[in-house]
């Protein structure tokens, strides 16, 4: 099973998604993980604006985020589609492009 995480960038430290709506979404990330064979997948709240979730796939941290919003608004219909991207973002990083991801 997938282990779905939450992340402070600013100190490291773990929290919790505990809005009522956001159970859904991440139900259906554990899904698209297991069917991508991703073990872990990692959201890291940004320093500066508490709304980004940077995405780690696995141990690759990527240059894609998604909006809380997206688990406070229970966006379950999306995450898959967003997942898709981030996932996408990992294979450009791989193949090289990643530097020119701004």
């Amino acid at each position: 099973m997938t282990e779905i995480k939450f992340m402070t960038e600013a100190d490291g430290r773990e929290f919790q998604m505990a809005h009522p709506k956001a159970a859904r979404v991440i139900r259906d990330i554990e899904v698209w993980a297991n069917r991508n064979e991703f073990d872990t997948v990692t959201f890291w709240r940004d320093p500066e604006d508490e709304h980004k979730l940077w995405v780690q796939l696995g141990e690759e941290r990527l240059n894609y985020w998604i909006h809380d919003s997206t688990f406070t608004e229970g966006k379950h219909e999306t995450v898959e589609m967003q997942m898709d991207y981030a996932r996408g973002a990992q294979r450009r990083s791989a193949a090289g492009f990643g530097k020119f991801d701004k």
